[in-house]
C-alpha cells in the first residue's frame, strides 16, 4: 500500500487557465458575455486623481455573480469559497496565490457606492440587451406572474400602523367613464372627495400589520400562502428562450394587479415595444387588467376560474348578457335593464318587479324580502369577455398551456438554485438588488447555453416552441 501524501510538498508549474474545464459554466459565461460595461457604469463613482487605488469594480461584481449563481448568501462564506475554488478565482481574474477581496470591502462597496446608484438594475438591463443582440428575445409572447419571497423578519415582531392609501393610477380614467355613463342615464356625477375647492382632500387611510424588523415588507393575507412578512417579485419572461425581461419588487401585501401599469411601462422601456400576447394566471382575471391590456393593443391570455356558486339563489352565470340591448337575460327570458352606475365603476341591472312577482322561479332567484333581482357588470367587462373568449379558443389554450413551461420554471430555478426563497437582507432597496442580480445571473445562464448565431437563424425558421408559430 503506497502513501501519496508526500506529493503535496512538491514544486509544480501550474497554469490556472488550463485547470478550468472547457465546458465549465463560468468559462462559458465569461466567453459569452462582455463584462466591460461594468467599468463604464462605475466610472462616475470613483475619483480619477485622488485617494488610494481602488479594487477593480468588475472583480467585486464577479464575486457577487458567483454568490448568486451558486446560492452563496454569506459574503464571508463567499470570500472563503473564492479563495479555495480555482474556477471561482479564474472567473474573478485572480491569481492562484492571490487572495480575494475581503468580505467587508465587498459589503461596504455594495452598500455605500453601488446601491443608491441602481447599479444592479443597470447590470440587469445590460445583460438583457446582450441577450436581445444574440437573438434570444422575441418580445412577442411574454408571461408575467408573481412569487412571494420570505422577508428577513420575525413574524411575531409587528405593530399596527395607519398608512395612507395611494390612489390607483387608473382611477381618473375610471371616474371619467363613470361620469359619461351617468350623464347618458340622466344622473348627476358623484362628488369625488367630499370637500370644497378651497380645502384639499385628505387621503384615505387604512390599518396594517407592519414588521418592526423590516417595515418595507408586507404581511400576507391570501389563502394558500405562508404566514409572515414577505416581498412579492413580479417577473416577466419571454417565451423564446425563457429570458427574464423585467422584474418589479413590491411588499407582500400588495395586490398582484396593482403594479400592472408600471410593469407594462418597464417592458416597453427595456424592449422598445410591447408584446403582442401576454399570458397571466387566474389571479389577474380582472376587468381593470383586461382594459389596460386592451388600451395597449395587447392580446391577453388570462386563466379564468370556474363558477363555484353554492348559494340558494341563482348565480350571476345563470344570466346571459345581451350587448345589443345592454341588458341581462334571466333564465325565464326576461330582461334586466341598466338603471345606474355606482361609484366603483359597476353598472347595475334590475329586473321588473311586476314580472318577478308572478315568476314561477322567483324563490330560486332572490330572497323573500327583495322585490327584484340585481346584477352588476363592470364598465370594462367587455375587454375581459374578449380575453376569455380568446383564452378558450384553440390558439389561446396553446398559449396559456405554455405558461407553465416558462414563468413557473423560472421561479423554481431562482428559489432552488440561486437562494431566492428568502431575502438576504432587510429593506426594499436590498430586495431590489437581490431580485435584479438573481435575474441577471439567470439570463447569463441562458446566454451561455445559447446556440451559435447560424443555428439561431435556422431555429427561427423552424421554432421548437409552439408560441413562436402562434405569435
Amino acid at each position: 500500500m503506497l502513501r501519496g501524501r508526500d506529493k503535496q510538498g512538491a514544486i509544480e508549474v501550474v497554469i490556472l487557465e488550463e485547470m478550468i474545464p472547457k465546458d465549465h459554466l463560468l468559462r462559458r459565461i465569461d466567453q459569452s458575455i462582455d463584462f466591460g460595461f461594468i467599468h463604464r457604469l462605475c466610472e462616475p463613482l470613483y475619483c480619477a486623481d485622488n485617494g488610494r487605488p481602488a479594487i477593480d469594480p468588475e472583480v467585486l461584481f464577479r464575486m457577487m455573480f458567483i454568490g448568486y449563481l451558486y446560492g452563496v448568501k454569506s459574503e464571508r462564506r463567499l470570500e472563503e469559497e473564492i479563495n479555495y475554488n480555482m474556477a471561482y478565482k479564474w472567473f474573478c481574474g485572480l491569481g492562484l496565490r492571490e487572495r480575494a477581496p475581503d468580505a467587508t470591502t465587498l459589503s461596504a462597496n455594495r452598500r455605500r457606492r453601488f446601491r443608491d446608484n441602481h447599479i444592479a438594475e443597470q447590470i440587469f438591463d445590460e445583460i438583457l440587451r446582450q441577450a436581445i443582440e444574440k437573438g434570444l428575445v422575441a418580445g412577442k409572447v411574454i408571461y408575467t406572474d408573481s412569487t412571494h419571497v420570505k422577508a428577513k423578519a420575525n413574524k411575531h415582531k409587528k405593530q399596527t400602523v395607519t398608512v395612507e392609501m395611494t390612489p390607483k393610477e387608473y382611477m381618473e380614467e375610471l371616474d371619467a367613464a363613470i361620469d359619461l355613463e351617468r350623464e347618458a342615464l340622466g344622473k348627476k356625477p358623484f362628488a369625488r372627495d367630499g370637500h370644497d375647492d378651497s380645502e384639499p382632500p385628505s387621503p384615505p387611510t387604512r390599518e396594517i400589520q407592519q414588521s418592526r424588523t423590516d417595515p418595507d415588507s408586507g404581511q400576507l393575507h391570501r389563502d394558500g400562502k405562508p404566514d409572515g412578512f414577505h416581498y412579492s417579485e413580479h417577473r416577466s419572461v419571454d417565451s423564446r428562450s425563457n429570458v427574464i425581461v423585467n422584474v418589479r419588487v413590491t411588499a407582500g401585501n400588495v395586490n398582484d394587479v396593482d403594479p400592472m401599469p408600471e410593469i407594462l411601462r418597464d417592458i416597453e422601456r427595456r424592449l422598445g415595444r410591447l408584446p403582442r400576447f401576454m399570458g397571466l394566471d387566474a389571479g389577474y382575471h380582472n376587468a381593470r387588467v383586461a382594459h389596460q391590456l386592451a388600451t395597449k393593443a395587447i392580446q391577453g391570455v388570462i386563466g379564468y376560474r370556474r363558477h363555484t356558486h353554492k348559494g340558494e339563489h341563482f348565480g350571476k352565470y345563470r344570466f346571459h348578457y345581451d350587448p345589443d340591448q345592454n341588458a341581462y337575460v334571466c333564465p325565464e327570458k326576461q330582461l334586466l335593464r341598466h338603471k345606474t352606475t355606482n361609484r366603483e365603476g359597476y353598472r347595475e341591472y334590475f329586473s321588473d318587479p311586476k314580472i318577478c312577482a308572478t315568476c314561477p322561479r322567483r324563490a330560486a332567484c332572490f330572497s323573500e324580502k327583495a322585490t327584484r333581482r340585481q346584477i352588476q357588470r363592470h364598465i370594462w367587462q367587455d375587454a375581459l369577455d374578449q380575453i376569455d373568449t380568446f383564452t378558450k379558443s384553440p390558439r389561446g389554450r396553446r398559449l396559456y398551456t405554455w405558461r407553465k413551461q416558462t414563468i413557473e420554471p423560472s421561479f423554481a430555478e431562482a428559489k432552488d438554485n440561486h437562494g431566492f426563497r428568502t431575502a438576504r437582507m432587510t429593506g426594499l432597496p436590498n430586495m431590489r438588488e437581490q431580485s435584479f442580480l438573481t435575474a441577471a445571473v439567470q439570463n447569463m445562464k441562458r446566454i451561455a447555453s445559447s446556440c451559435p448565431h447560424y443555428l439561431l437563424a435556422f431555429l427561427h425558421l423552424f421554432p421548437p416552441n409552439p408560441c413562436y408559430a402562434l405569435a
